[in-house]
Parts: C-alpha cells; structure tokens; sequence
C-alpha cells in the first residue's frame, strides 16, 4: 500500500471514531424525530378549552354557542358579571365578548392569561363564520352560494423552460421543495464544514505540536502527507453522507406508520425535484466542504500546538459563517441583491447562495455550471498553493501567531525549503 493510502488510511479510521462524527450522523435525526415526538406529545396533551361567550343578543349567542371547534367548547354567558365570577372560580378557562354592528362582528377575548395562537385562530373562525351567516341572510344567498362565494380560486404554477432549438417546456413548479431542501442543505453544510474543518486543523496542529513532522517528513514527501490527510477526511465526510442516507431511509421504512414522518416526507418528496438539481445541490456541498478543509489544513499547519487548533480555524470560521449568513438570509429574503448575484459565483460563498439561487429559479443551469467550474478550479489552486506551503509550514515554531508563521513560511518557500 502507498504512503498516501496508508496516511489517508490513519485519518479516516481515527476520524470515525471521533464523537464529532457519530453525533454528526445521528443528531439531525433526533433533532427531527424529537421535534415530531413533542409534536405528537403536545398534540395528545391538547385539553379542553371551555370558553364563555356573552352578546347582547341572545340570538347571537345561541349562534355562536353552537359552533363546533376541536378541543373547544363554549358556553353562554348572561352577563359580564357572570364571566368574570365563573373565570375567577375556573369554571371557563376565557369568555368571549362580541358586540353586533349590522352585520359586523367586533370580539374580545378575556382570560388569566394570554390564549395561543391556535385558539386565537379557532376563536377568530367561530365569530367569522357567524358573521358569514349573518352577512348571507342580510344579502339573501343560500348556503350554496355561501360556499361558492368563500371558495378560494385554484392557482397551479407551471414553470417555462426554453430549450437552446427553441422548443418550450412546461414543467409542474418544484421550486418550494428545491427551496426547503436548499435551505435545510445551508444549515447541514454549515455544521458539516465547521466539524471537519476542525477534525482537519487538529490532526495536522496534533502531530506538529509532538515534533515529529521532521520524522515523518523524511520518509514521505510534503505533498503526499498533505493530500494523504485531506483524502482520509474526504472519505470520512462521504461515510457521514452515506449513512446519514441509510437512516433517512431506515427513518422512513420504521416510521411510516405515523402521521407526522409521512407528512415530513410528503412535504419534501425528492420524486418531485429535478434529479439535475439534487447533483448540483450535492456538487456544491461536496466542493465546498473540499476547499474549506484544504483551508482550515493550511491553517492548521501554522500553529505550533493542538490547544491552538481553534486559533487557527478562526479566520475559517469567520468566512464560513459570512456565507451561511449571506446564503440562508440574504439570498432567501432578497434574491436579486447584487451581493448576492456577484457572491454566488465566488468560491467559499457559492457553495451556500447559488442552491438557493437555483430553487428560486433565479439562476440558469448554464449559471450553476460556470459557478460550480469556478469552485472547482479554486479549489484545485488552493490545494497546490496549500501543499506546496505545507512543507514550509510544519517546519516552522513561531510563538507570535499565525501571520507571523505564514510570512516566514512564505520566505521559506521562496527559498525553495
């Protein structure tokens, strides 16, 4: 076996066997299996609203009274001084007051404490619907025409495309699940750099740290060490993606039975996406997790010890977190933002702006291409640069910081060290 191998080798299995990766691979999972338990459990634990209901027209109350809501009763109320005494001894948990003007309705609703937004929602639905019926008896329609009347018109988007021999196709509009999936695609590619970066700038700080680069740097050239390591994380990022694939589907198989996973995978149907975003969505991931690990490796390389992994992952962390904020706020709340236009065709950037550029249909496949070969070749150009200063690097001790160690680095690599 080569010595790149056996250095990748060493990497992957050590970085397998970080806590960082199998919690890397398991929590999104219980982040989302949590999020649909607590769900369920505040579902189950929803109780009985008793809410009074008092008018000034007896008429009206009856109405109201005989609304049906879940998980809501009301009750009729013959005074205000009766819905106080009856929420002071806890007999309703609200009483609801409605004032008539014609056929409008005004509410308000009283309690100990400020009711949620989902009873607010079903309150403000009983006093609309009987103020529908009111509305309809003083115009005169039948239920029929009531229902025809509220039913809300039928929009279905269609997405145009124009081929290069001028022919047009009309395709069904994905561009909400490509958007959520690019969205969610933004986070997890954040977390994912953050921890290799990390895993990456610590194994090289490591082994510098102990001395023994001279050693190692006598039987093996600079370069294949370099890329040696960088391999060995490659591998274990793809592990990572791989399994988390398996679970997405093991997920799905053992949960397919509740109400709430198959309305997850309902809701992010990938049968629905373009296969040719979802190469781009994982060409853009994988390319920008490579150059942001060849980064933080000529990073780490400038530090004398593992305790100053963290110093040396900072500037990448910085440009990393610029990025996930210009990709997940400003490329999704102002899309044509000429920031965002000119970032998502840089590297260390497009990476996080250019998938959401996609889903929005605001780039052409042509854009995403010429994006992705701009990635592709900065990456390339940073990891010679980054090898061929990797044997300057690790041979330099400087207790005045990084700067300092990357100027003589440069002096070294001048002077063909």
């Amino acid at each position: 076996m080569s010595k790149f191998w056996i250095i990748a080798k060493d990497v992957y299995f050590k970085t397998i066997k970080t806590p960082s990766f199998i919690i890397g691979i398991f929590l999104p999972f219980i982040v989302v299996l949590g999020g649909i338990f607590f769900a369920n459990f505040a579902k189950e634990d929803q109780s009985l609203q008793k809410i009074g209901v008092y008018t000034k027209e007896p008429a009206l109350t009856q109405a109201l009274v005989a609304q049906k809501q879940a998980q809501v009763r009301y009750r009729p109320l013959s005074s205000l001084k009766e819905a106080k005494s009856q929420l002071k001894a806890e007999k309703i948990d609200y009483y609801l007051v409605v004032e008539q003007k014609g056929v409008q309705l005004t509410s308000t609703v009283y309690g100990k404490d400020i009711p949620g937004n989902n009873l607010k929602q079903k309150l403000t639905q009983t006093v609309t619907n009987v103020q529908l019926g009111l509305k309809a008896n003083a115009y005169q329609l039948t239920p029929k025409q009531i229902e025809t009347l509220v039913e809300p018109a039928q929009l279905t988007p269609k997405k145009v495309d124009f081929e290069a021999d001028g022919q047009v196709q009309i395709k069904d509009d994905t561009s909400d699940i490509e958007f959520m999936i690019a969205y969610v695609a933004c986070i997890f590619t954040f977390f994912l750099v953050m921890t290799y970066a990390s895993i990456i700038a610590q194994e090289i700080a490591s082994e510098k740290g102990m001395r023994i680069m001279e050693v190692i740097l006598s039987s093996t050239s600079a370069k294949t060490h370099f890329y040696g390591k960088l391999a060995g994380v490659i591998l274990a990022t793809l592990t990572q993606l791989f399994l988390m694939g398996l679970l997405l589907v093991g997920t799905k198989f053992a949960f397919q039975n509740d109400e709430n996973v198959k309305g997850l995978f309902k809701m992010v149907d990938l049968d629905q996406v373009s296969s040719s975003y979802l190469v781009f969505l994982l060409l853009f991931i994988i390319g920008g997790c490579l150059l942001y690990a060849v980064l933080a490796a000529l990073c780490g390389s400038l530090v004398n010890r593992a305790e100053d992994a963290p110093k040396a992952v900072a500037p990448v962390s910085y440009l990393l977190l610029i990025a996930y904020i210009l990709g997940l706020v400003m490329a999704v709340n102002d899309p044509n933002n000429i920031l965002v236009t000119v970032t998502s065709y840089l590297p260390f950037f497009s990476t996080f702006i250019m998938p959401v550029l996609l889903a929005k249909g605001l780039a052409t496949t042509l854009s995403a291409v010429l994006s992705l070969v701009i990635l592709g070749g900065s990456l390339v150009v940073l990891a010679v640069l980054s090898a061929k200063m990797y044997k300057a690097n690790v041979l330099v001790y400087d207790q005045r910081g990084i700067w300092s160690a990357l100027k003589k680095s440069v002096v070294l690599l001048r002077k063909g060290v």
